[in-house]
């Protein structure tokens, strides 16, 4: 059995629409900055913490930053109401890989709040043992979060699932396998830095019983 590691963004979920709304609100408070697009928020997932908001939001200071990520703590709990993000055919395959008897987690370069609001609000907390984010583990980078999943998990067949070059980073730091969606937010040059690359969700599951 093996340990698999989810990213989130790009692998898991596409927030873009309610994080860009998210944000739009909370800059309400800061009217003098620009509201980013869809695209530019689209293409930030994957940065870890300041540096997500200084490439969706280069104008804002580091003081309007953290104002910002404040206020869209409640903001995106708003925009996801009702919300269905996951990409198709993602809760199905959680659900089998875990009735397998694998064990599945996160290693994500969000905070614990988006963490956890994807989590329930998508339903699938269910399937995750001790789920990790970067700011969970104090974390300067996505592979601090995979050294914690190894002190937890001990030696051990691990698996990282991600779709963006910095999932590919942090397994090589560990020498994990390395999964990237072909469906998430990666493209041509990124895919060829995996060990294999997946059309749909269905096939991780044949990757992983191989």
């Amino acid at each position: 059995m093996a340990v698999i590691l989810f990213d989130i963004d790009g692998t898991l979920v596409d927030t873009t629409g309610p994080m860009t709304q998210a944000i739009h609100e909370a800059l309400e408070q800061l009217p003098h900055l620009p509201k980013p697009s869809e695209d530019a928020v689209r293409s930030g997932y994957g940065l870890a913490g300041n540096a997500f908001w200084e490439h969706v939001i280069p104008e804002a200071t580091i003081e309007e930053i953290h104002q910002i990520r404040k206020l869209r703590h409640e903001t995106l709990e708003r925009a996801m109401e009702g919300q269905h993000v996951l990409f198709d055919g993602i809760y199905e395959m959680l659900e089998a890989l875990h009735a397998n008897g694998h064990t599945l987690t996160t290693a994500s370069n969000c905070g614990v709040h988006y963490l956890n609001l994807m989590l329930d609000t998508q339903n699938i907390r269910q399937f995750m043992t001790a789920p990790e984010c970067l700011e969970s583990v104090n974390g300067e980078k996505k592979a601090d979060i995979l050294t914690a999943h190894r002190l937890r998990h001990g030696e051990n067949d691990y698996v990282m699932v991600g779709d963006r070059k910095s999932d590919v980073e942090a397994a090589r730091a560990h020498d994990f396998p390395v999964v990237l969606t072909g469906f998430g937010f990666g493209n041509e040059d990124e895919w060829a830095l995996a060990d294999h690359v997946i059309a749909t969700p269905n096939d991780l599951i044949a990757y992983i019983e191989a």
